[in-house]
């Protein structure tokens, strides 16, 4: 259907804030209704002028809250049709921890007694999760400790990494891998291993992978007389990085980009940037200069960015029901 956004410039309200105002208001007004498709970050960010992270934000936290489904390789509709909102699930799972308790009461069991059983379930739970063998393949480190830490948010389990030029290296990689219940990498890759392990493709998950709202939000802030650095522990990791910034047109502003293990000389490196894009948990502690350059690099208000490139929300949904499947065979 055709429809305005209708962003007011005169409100002290952010963009990415209005957008998630209006979508819902007409959703509630049914001026949008179920199976109703948005306009793509590209063509909504080209009507109202501004970054596509900007839309990204907004549509990421419409997602959250169960307003919109976004279905990869499709759009973004309105809830109702295509997929299951957060809300939904919420909704569904509040029903049976209701039916259940409902049940037990019934059976004349106390709360307290209830809230025993269900705390020994789920440690059972805990402790099978901790006996899942998960693998993790990915081309660079720092996409696969970030998605460890999501995966053991999510699962309790560990993630046993593989960089996937290693694998290819590897006389046997089925072999390597035949022993882990549950093979997760990106949909990037996922023909790729596939065709090093054919005969596992059905423990094979592939998940959509993208930077994480903060990311967007965060580089969609950054100005176009930026000066940036890019530090990252991986080539392949700063191709990532790059290839963000060129879509959001920051790839000129880009003056370095270094490698962790090249130790490059931070009085020098921060020299002459405003800000440094890095992935997560890497220390700059460990690189030359580092007492005398930080300071002074704080001193002039200069940043660092995270850049995380993380699991989507929907991926890590379908993952998490996955294992359970698993858990429950």
């Amino acid at each position: 259907m055709e429809w305005k956004i209708g962003i007011d410039r005169t409100r002290d309200v952010p963009v990415y804030r209005q957008i998630i105002e209006r979508v819902t208001r007409v959703v509630q007004s049914r001026e949008l209704k179920p199976g109703d498709r948005l306009p793509t970050e590209r063509e909504l960010a080209e009507e109202i002028g501004v970054a596509r992270g900007t839309i990204a934000k907004a549509y990421e936290e419409l997602e959250r809250d169960g307003i919109v489904d976004v279905i990869r390789g499709s759009g973004t509709y309105i809830a109702g049709t295509a997929g299951r909102s957060a809300a939904g699930r919420k909704e569904r799972a509040m029903e049976l921890i209701e039916s259940m308790i409902g049940g037990l009461l019934e059976l004349n069991f106390s709360l307290s007694e209830i809230r025993s059983y269900v705390l020994v379930k789920l440690l059972e739970k805990e402790e099978q999760l901790k006996e899942f063998n998960l693998a993790g393949i990915d081309c660079n480190p720092e996409a696969m400790a970030i998605y460890e830490n999501q995966l053991l948010y999510v699962s309790r389990s560990w993630m046993h990494k593989f960089l996937l030029p290693d694998l290819k290296k590897h006389p046997n990689p089925e072999s390597l891998l035949a022993g882990f219940d549950l093979i997760l990498t990106t949909s990037t890759h996922y023909r790729e291993v596939l065709g090093l392990i054919p005969g596992l493709k059905a423990k094979v998950f592939q998940a959509a992978v993208a930077p994480s709202p903060d990311t967007i939000a965060s580089l969609a802030t950054l100005g176009s007389t930026s000066r940036i650095a890019v530090l990252t522990i991986s080539p392949r990791f700063g191709e990532i990085i790059l290839r963000k910034l060129h879509e959001l047109q920051l790839t000129p502003n880009v003056v370095k980009h270094a490698l962790v293990s090249d130790k490059p000389d931070l009085l020098e490196f921060l020299a002459d940037v405003d800000g440094v894009i890095i992935p997560p948990g890497v220390s700059l502690e460990q690189l030359p200069n580092h007492r005398s350059a930080l300071p002074r690099f704080k001193e002039r208000s200069g940043w660092f960015l995270e850049f995380t490139h993380q699991i989507e929300r929907g991926s890590l949904i379908y993952l998490e029901e996955r294992i359970s499947e698993l858990l429950t065979r």
